[in-house]
């Protein structure tokens, strides 16, 4: 039976990755931070007939990222596919964030996902597994904008890397994708902080920009479908929405371009078009 790890799997398209491919037969590794959450998904996929596990997982933490491999390979066998799928937001001007915020975001969202892949890749080369490794990127890859500056260049970095690694292991039987999606339901925004204000204000800011996050965007089980046919197909890049899709085009296009473009989306008028949101949708979770 085929096995499938998917980090950040306590919800969103963690949760719809993983009882996707649950639904497909293969035994799903459930990976998060939150215990509670990831034993929830496992629930979910068990009540359907599925098989899967829980193990906690705090990307951040390379130690734990190396005793997650070993477990997983000791208790699973080498698994044939892996998504990395768990990242952060944070919102703030490029000075507003400060080092520990920058540190935080490539750490999470760019180091994490590499880290993952090396890992898992070393053991699939060295027992000849035909696996396949899914970094779940973001069109804000292909966004040089003011608007989350960290959380573009860890995207941007996740994108090129995953670039890099499809291009060795290209030929050696190991499929690599990245998936870029648009505004998708989830919780990453609610879970989010804004950089440069107070922590009151940070968790009210993330509160109103979630309720818009809920009610807007399409189903993470979108994406799930769009890692299904980037493992099937081993496509390279895979948008995720009309917005991710033109952003890809037109930063291939003109990279001036889309700088000048995005340039127009300031942090100012984020928070303006959050606070209004609050008023539209509430703020309340």
């Amino acid at each position: 039976m085929a096995v499938t790890v998917v980090t950040g799997a306590g919800s969103g398209i963690g949760r719809a990755t993983a009882l996707r491919f649950a639904r497909n037969g293969s035994t799903v590794v459930v990976a998060d931070i939150n215990e509670l959450t990831g034993q929830e998904t496992v629930e979910l996929i068990e009540k359907t007939g599925g098989r899967a596990a829980f193990r906690r997982l705090d990307v951040a933490d390379l130690t734990d990222w190396e005793d997650f491999t070993d477990w997983v390979c000791t208790e699973h066998g080498v698994p044939d596919v892996v998504v990395n799928n768990a990242g952060i937001l944070i919102g703030g001007g490029f000075l507003e964030q400060t080092n520990a915020d920058w540190r935080r975001m490539i750490q999470i969202n760019m180091m994490s996902p590499l880290i993952g892949s090396r890992l898992f890749v070393q053991r699939m080369a060295d027992s000849g597994v035909r696996g396949h490794i899914v970094n779940v990127c973001s069109v804000g890859a292909f966004m040089p904008a003011s608007i989350a500056p960290s959380y573009v260049v860890a995207k941007a970095g996740a994108w090129f890397g995953t670039q890099a690694l499809r291009a060795e292991f290209g030929d050696k039987n190991i499929g690599v994708s990245a998936i870029c999606p648009g505004l998708i339901r989830t919780s990453l925004a609610a879970n989010g902080t804004r950089g440069g204000v107070s922590d009151p204000d940070s968790s009210d800011w993330a509160s109103k920009l979630g309720a818009f996050h809920r009610h807007i965007g399409r189903s993470p089980d979108r994406v799930a479908g769009a890692i299904e046919r980037a493992v099937r197909w081993n496509l390279s890049t895979v948008p995720v929405g009309i917005e991710a899709w033109t952003g890809w085009y037109l930063y291939r296009l003109s990279p001036s371009a889309a700088r000048g473009f995005y340039g127009l989306f300031t942090m100012s008028l984020v928070d303006k078009a959050v606070a209004l949101s609050g008023k539209v949708f509430g703020g309340k979770r």
